[in-house]
């Protein structure tokens, strides 16, 4: 008997992270989505509901009390019992058709995207923005990746470390600014699922203009 494809609910295993990076996945793939006209909860909601958490986390990360993390944790149940809620709603639109699954940025139990963390982002390129101080990242993408993340530092400093990371979901027309100019810059990208993170691409450089 054939397997019914569904999207997956179980939120609460996840790490900190990679909860944000699902939730943003899926308010990004939901929104303005036809085959999910009227969401259950309203994704501005689940907005809220994350933007909370984010808000929560950072505190915690930041004077790592044991309040702090406390409050971060309780500020966990509220968005994941908001995923289940929409996961519930999206298995009964889909009812099981795997690409009414996909659409809705929620992980599923297909068996071509289960159980695979991604592969090291390839060819990673740079070009120059349409404006100065702007630099275009692209790079090839992967079918099992929900979203990307990429960093970039000055190249010449040796003493200067990554900076934070930033998350598309397209590999293509990336828009990194505002940049130094006349600085040599390196960027990195890796693709994330909810399997796991693939590996930091090779850095790509280029002379900001």
């Amino acid at each position: 008997m054939a397997t019914k494809m569904k999207a997956l609910i179980g939120f609460a295993k996840m790490k900190d992270d990679e909860l944000v990076i699902v939730t943003k996945t899926i308010i990004g793939a939901m929104s303005s989505n036809a085959k999910y006209p009227n969401p259950t909860p309203d994704l501005p909601d689940l907005e809220a509901i994350l933007d909370e958490f984010i808000l929560k986390l950072a505190v915690a990360r930041k004077r790592g009390s044991p309040e702090d993390t406390a409050v971060k944790n309780e500020s966990r149940e509220p968005l994941i019992v908001a995923l289940q809620q929409l996961g519930y709603y999206v298995n009964g639109v889909a009812q099981g058709h795997l690409s009414t699954l996909l659409s809705s940025g929620f992980p599923t139990n297909s068996a071509v995207f289960a159980n695979q963390v991604p592969l090291k982002v390839d060819n990673v390129r740079l070009s120059d923005g349409r404006q100065s101080r702007q630099v275009k990242l692209e790079f090839a993408s992967q079918k099992i990746a929900t979203i990307y993340e990429y960093r970039f530092r000055i190249r010449d400093d040796f003493e200067n470390l990554w900076g934070d990371r930033f998350t598309t979901t397209s590999s293509r027309g990336n828009i990194i600014a505002p940049l130094e100019v006349g600085k040599f810059y390196e960027v990195q990208v890796r693709a994330v699922n909810t399997q796991g993170t693939g590996d930091w691409s090779d850095a790509a450089s280029i002379l900001v203009r």
